[in-house]
């Protein structure tokens, strides 16, 4: 299945205007200072310094205004991660940089602590779990897969599902890093774990995938 990478659209970049960037902001700050189920509305129309009714008209309820704040932070990290120039002919080394630039922001800790809320809205809200799925771990995959695509086009690689190898690739790359972190096993991960991890992920799908 090649170039399904297509069927995944990119994000939108977020809808702005000053009162908004305003509200959102303030948001992060309290986020960030009191964690989602420590912040209110109250909290963060006071941070924000505009009315409890004009935060109501921009966003009806606090998981609606978590998932903005996450969704901007995820928005920019992701377009700069897989900012891949498709005519690169140095997988290894694109995969690398990939692997270990998103290990590294997903193993923030305020990002393990926003991954963990999502997981928890996700069950009654499974509308913004969707949302933060396909923006993020889809999205990512299907960047890498219309990457994999030229390669293929190319001669460098044998591949009859890019969108498969990439989200392969991207689970070896940092899932023994990260979950770990996700479930409270240990409080932070490495460059040297991360560096380990990755290169053995490359060497993984290299084998797997390149042509010989």
């Amino acid at each position: 299945m090649t170039a399904l990478a297509a069927l995944v659209p990119a994000p939108e970049p977020p809808v702005d205007n000053a009162k908004r960037r305003q509200i959102v902001e303030g948001a992060r700050r309290v986020f960030l200072a009191q964690g989602f189920e420590g912040a209110s509305m109250n909290d963060i129309a006071k941070a924000a310094g505009v009315s409890k009714g004009t935060l109501y008209v921009y966003f009806e309820n606090k998981e609606l205004l978590f998932s903005a704040v996450v969704g901007e932070e995820r928005y920019a990290h992701i377009n700069e991660i897989f900012k891949v120039d498709q005519g690169d002919p140095d997988i290894e080394g694109v995969l690398t940089r990939v692997g270990v630039d998103l290990a590294l922001f997903l193993c923030q800790p305020r990002v393990i602590s926003a991954m963990r809320v999502v997981m928890g809205i996700a069950e009654r809200m499974p509308e913004l779990g969707r949302e933060f799925y396909e923006n993020g771990p889809a999205l990512s995959a299907g960047r890498l897969a219309a990457y994999l695509d030229a390669r293929v086009a190319a001669g460098q690689l044998e591949i009859p599902d890019t969108f498969l190898a990439a989200r392969q690739f991207l689970e070896l790359s940092h899932a023994m890093v990260l979950k770990p972190m996700l479930f409270g096993c240990k409080k932070e991960a490495s460059r040297e774990d991360i560096d380990y991890i990755v290169k053995s992920a490359v060497t993984f799908f290299m084998k797997a995938y390149a042509k010989s």
